[in-house]
């Protein structure tokens, strides 16, 4: 109750969605009108919940107020409903103010995992009427008896409330419902039953979410394994790579990131997409298969692990362009996964799901038929991504995408020229540092805050078409082989891609992008070419940022 007077209008809307989604599995006789709820909240003390309940409701719209009251009286009476009956109530709150309970056994949160990816055959294949054997059944009667199930049949009704909506509904819906309450109780079970009874009972989920995939043992096998252990800690060089200090501090800020944060991340993200046609970040499907391979390969060693995720992220990429490719271009990009995870069986959004219920019996296949790769050069990545897996598992496709894409452009920074760095890290540019402003010299450091102050005028003349003599262009690019302009340029280009795209979008916005990024190299390189060659390098700026606007202030004479 208390969580209910503080959820917002946006939470309040998806409670709201969230029940009405319920609605289309299940009849429920038992709904009340929202006129007799208010009623029975003022008239009755309800064990001294109702005049509280009332007041915190009173606001609210009759929709809200009936799916809010579903969820105080299932929530009160608990203990008195069946597991199926205080998930259909409950549902609409279980992902805002979820319900205490008891960890339930790993292979049931493997299970309500998998429930999420499912595609629409396996939904099916769950809607199908089934009946086990006598025997069987009476068998898990009294395992039932033995052990606490009723964590894991919540579990797994509010999972599958959550999401079987999406592709059944009516009878076919609560019938799939009702299997996937079924496959909890056999699971929190599974230590009192025979390998046979177990076969037996799983038979009418096992097209839907092999029983294989959920095996919970090989948990206390990695513990006691240290060897694996040993050898993926034994890691050469700097943990991320030549950038370990700037990745290092993005690993640590993301998580720390708020929802104001985020939103601003996302809203940058935006303004670079507005000014570049460039596609460069990862489709969400990909990134969430490569976190479940991170996560899963975790016992692993370094160059198994390499060799896995490259070849989950090239699987990925097989399905995401599947309707752009023939059968046979697909399934040879899809490679060795096919004898883990077989190609017909999965699409891009349901295949990362089918890759986190793994369990290490198929990693270590799967790690034995990948192709060898350069472990030098995909360790950082897959080290980078280790320390974030578990926080961006619960972060929104548009959150995790963007921050593997400045993820992978940070690690291999040095590989990227300075305006496709900046194309993929701006949105966090300004959360972590990755070039000091201090560190630069002055005329570039004037330079920079010129260019975050541009004007609409001065962004559309930098977007002027413009060719330098090859005398001159060849002097310029002599003197940066060193990479002593990049710094500069790189902190031009994320200042550009800051400021241009709320002046100038599209192609010109790019144009003017880019030029400003040349001019950071220009100004950084002053010193080491003739005046004369300056004035005609600086020449495309000199309109929009004229040179004297640069120069130090004169110190005054005392």
């Amino acid at each position: 109750m208390d969580a209910l007077g503080k959820l917002s209008a946006a939470q309040w809307r998806k409670a709201v969605a969230a029940r009405r989604a319920a609605g289309s599995l299940i009849r429920d006789p038992t709904v009340l009108p929202a006129e007799a709820v208010r009623a029975m909240l003022r008239g009755e003390a309800n064990g001294g919940i109702g005049p509280a309940l009332a007041r915190i409701l009173e606001p609210r719209s009759d929709e809200e107020v009936v799916t809010a009251w579903q969820a105080v009286s299932a929530l009160a009476r608990r203990r008195q409903l069946s597991p199926l009956t205080f998930a259909a109530h409950y549902v609409p709150f279980a992902a805002l103010i979820p319900p205490a309970a008891d960890q339930p056994v790993p292979s049931v949160e493997l299970f309500t995992k998998a429930l999420r990816w499912l595609g629409e055959s396996q939904w099916l294949a769950l809607a199908r009427p089934w009946t086990v054997d006598r025997e069987a059944a009476a068998a898990l009667l009294q395992a039932a008896i033995k052990s606490r199930t009723r964590e894991a049949e919540e579990a797994a009704a509010l999972a599958v409330f959550a999401v079987a909506h999406k592709h059944l509904s009516g009878d076919a819906g609560w019938a799939a419902v009702k299997t996937a309450v079924h496959g909890g109780r056999v699971l929190s079970c599974r230590a009192e039953l025979t390998a046979e009874q177990l076969t037996a009972l799983w038979a009418p989920l096992e097209e839907a979410v092999a029983l294989r995939s959920l095996d919970d043992r090989p948990a206390a096998a990695r513990v006691s394994a240290p060897a694996p252990k040993k050898k993926a800690s034994a890691k050469r060089g700097p943990l991320y790579g030549p950038n370990t200090a700037e990745v290092a501090a993005l690993v640590k800020a993301v998580p720390a990131l708020t929802a104001i944060q985020w939103l601003r991340i996302l809203d940058r993200r935006q303004l670079v997409a507005s000014v570049t046609r460039e596609r460069s970040a990862q489709p969400a499907t990909v990134v969430r298969a490569n976190l479940a391979a991170i996560v899963g390969t975790r016992h692993l060693d370094q160059e198994a692990r390499c060799r896995t995720l490259l070849t989950v992220e090239r699987g990925a990429y097989a399905l995401e362009s599947k309707e752009h490719l023939t059968a046979e271009q697909a399934a040879q990009h899809y490679g060795p996964l096919a004898e883990v995870i077989p190609f017909d069986e999965v699409d891009a959004h349901t295949f990362a799901g089918r890759v986190a219920t793994l369990n290490p019996e198929e990693w270590a296949r799967l790690s034995g038929l990948a192709p060898a790769v350069d472990v030098a050069t995909t360790s950082p990545l897959l080290n980078a991504g280790d320390g974030l897996a578990d926080h961006l598992a619960e972060r929104s496709d548009e959150e995790i995408s963007v921050t593997w894409q400045a993820l992978a452009a940070l690690v291999n920074r040095q590989n990227l020229s300075p305006i496709k760095f900046a194309v993929s890290f701006a949105p966090f540019a300004s959360g972590v540092i990755v070039v000091k402003p201090k560190a630069l010299p002055p005329l570039v450091q004037r330079y920079l805050t010129a260019v975050g102050r541009l004007s609409a005028h001065q962004c559309a003349l930098l977007a002027e078409p413009w060719l330098l003599p090859d005398d001159v262009s060849s002097k310029l690019s002599a003197v940066v082989t060193d990479g002593s302009a990049r710094p500069a340029e790189e902190a031009a280009a994320l200042t550009a891609l800051v400021t241009v795209p709320m002046r100038l979008t599209g192609d010109a916005g790019w144009a003017a992008a880019k030029t400003a990024g040349y001019g950071a190299r220009v100004a950084a390189s002053r010193g080491k070419v003739s005046d004369e060659d300056f004035a005609a390098l600086w020449k495309p700026l000199e309109r929009a940022i004229p040179i004297t606007s640069l120069e130090a202030p004169a110190k005054s004479k005392s």
